[in-house]
């Protein structure tokens, strides 16, 4: 009975209902005093955008696939299709392109080394020509002269018996016929000594333009057959040098094509996926081994750096909720409260969100509004094995103006309230 009195005094006593009168209080003021000092919401998720990845090329997806689930910590690349099959026509069409260049372009190049040759041979026959054009130009030039040497002395023995006969026919030995027949066999051998002498000009006119390479002569053209050819040559060898440069370039434009094609089919061969860091994989569409087509979706990434918070609030709280003033977002079951800042607020007539979002995002009641909050990235990191707390639900309290005084009377009232608790609880062992 001792121990029953003894607790019996400590429950009427005037200390135990005051504490336990200012306990009350204290819990109720608790409990009230975050709605006076905070609008608060409790219809709120945790979202993030997802990065869709789809398959570029067609193929097989490789043992290396990411699972769902998986934390991606530092950026990674890792080998995500083999190419079962490529298209190499446009390859093939470039080579075999190539290869004719090349072809035609070393065919032009023996047809210049074979004008070469010809030319070479040509060139020995229009120097042989030459010379002897010159030789027997000078030889006839000798012949002429000589001939015009021996029609001179004959003209001048002419002219001696002339003489001596127009003395006789004046002495009237000889007669006058005679006389007129020596006249008219000088006239002869002076024309003829003309004409050799106007053979020897034209004998040093044609031997000096043989020297300069013009042959001149009738029937003959300005050089001879050899030298006409070598023209030919000169100008076909112009076409050809023309035409090896045209199929040289062209083959090495078509090199490049074909090395750009030979590197774009590798990649095509395969294709590595670039994770980016702080992503969680948040849904699978394909089996690693399986075989998938160009487009298709393989995988959907949820960004844990910009995750946010969805909130629906009446419409009357439009006006007071402005773009980046704070907001106190707390996960359901947890005691940790995070302090994120209001990104945008949507009224309800809008239209709905066309981002890719990983957590469903319905549409907001009548007269409501959604609220959208950033989360700090510092706390991504430490969700990492609950995907990043994406699709949880969350409390969140805006804090009103003009009344930031009862967050501290509600810090407080928190603080007395432990400290009677903790009186309480000393009595109460005593």
């Amino acid at each position: 009975m001792g121990g029953f009195d003894h607790l019996q005094r400590f429950v009427r006593s005037r200390i135990t209902r005051l504490a336990l009168a200012v306990s009350l209080i204290a819990l109720s003021a608790w409990a009230f005093l975050p709605f006076v000092g905070y609008r608060i919401s409790s219809s709120a998720f945790v979202n993030a955008e997802l990065v869709r990845v789809a398959a570029p090329i067609a193929g097989r997806l490789t043992r290396e696939l990411p699972r769902k689930g998986d934390f991606i910590e530092h950026p990674t690349v890792v080998p995500l299709i083999e190419a079962l099959s490529r298209d190499q026509r446009h390859l093939l069409d470039l080579v075999s392109r190539q290869a004719l260049a090349e072809g035609r372009a070393a065919l032009a190049s023996r047809q210049l080394g074979e004008i070469a040759t010809t030319d070479h041979e040509l060139g020995k026959r229009t120097k042989i020509y030459r010379d002897g054009m010159i030789a027997r130009l000078g030889h006839e030039l000798d012949e002429t002269q000589a001939e015009r040497t021996g029609c001179l002395a004959e003209a001048q023995q002419r002219r001696d018996i002339s003489a001596r006969m127009e003395q006789l026919v004046k002495s009237g030995i000889a007669s006058f016929v005679r006389s007129a027949e020596t006249s008219a066999i000088l006239e002869s051998i002076a024309t003829r000594c003309e004409m050799a002498d106007a053979k020897l000009k034209r004998l040093q006119i044609e031997l000096a333009s043989a020297q300069d390479g013009v042959i001149l002569g009738d029937g003959a053209n300005d050089s001879p057959y050899s030298q006409q050819q070598r023209d030919r040559l000169a100008l076909r060898r112009q076409d050809l040098e023309t035409k090896v440069l045209e199929e040289n370039s062209q083959s090495s434009q078509i090199a490049k094509e074909v090395t750009e094609e030979r590197e774009r089919l590798a990649q095509l061969s395969h294709f590595d996926l670039s994770l980016p860091a702080h992503h969680v994989v948040w849904s699978v569409a394909a089996s690693p081994g399986s075989t998938v087509s160009e487009g298709q979706t393989l995988l959907d990434l949820a960004a844990c750096e910009h995750r946010f918070v969805d909130v629906e609030l009446p419409e009357r709280e439009f006006e007071k909720i402005r773009a980046g003033a704070p907001a106190f977002v707390r996960l359901i079951g947890s005691d940790a409260w995070t302090q994120g800042q209001v990104l945008q607020v949507r009224g309800s007539a809008a239209r709905a969100d066309d981002r890719l979002l990983a957590a469903q995002v319905r549409k907001p009641d009548l007269n409501s509004i959604t609220v959208e909050i950033g989360l700090p990235q510092d706390d991504a990191e430490a969700d990492r094995n609950s995907y990043c707390n994406i699709g949880r639900l969350a409390e969140v309290r805006f804090q009103r103006s003009g009344l930031a005084l009862f967050d501290g009377v509600g810090q407080l009232v928190q603080r007395l309230s432990g400290f009677f608790k903790h009186k309480v609880a000393d009595i109460g062992s005593h």
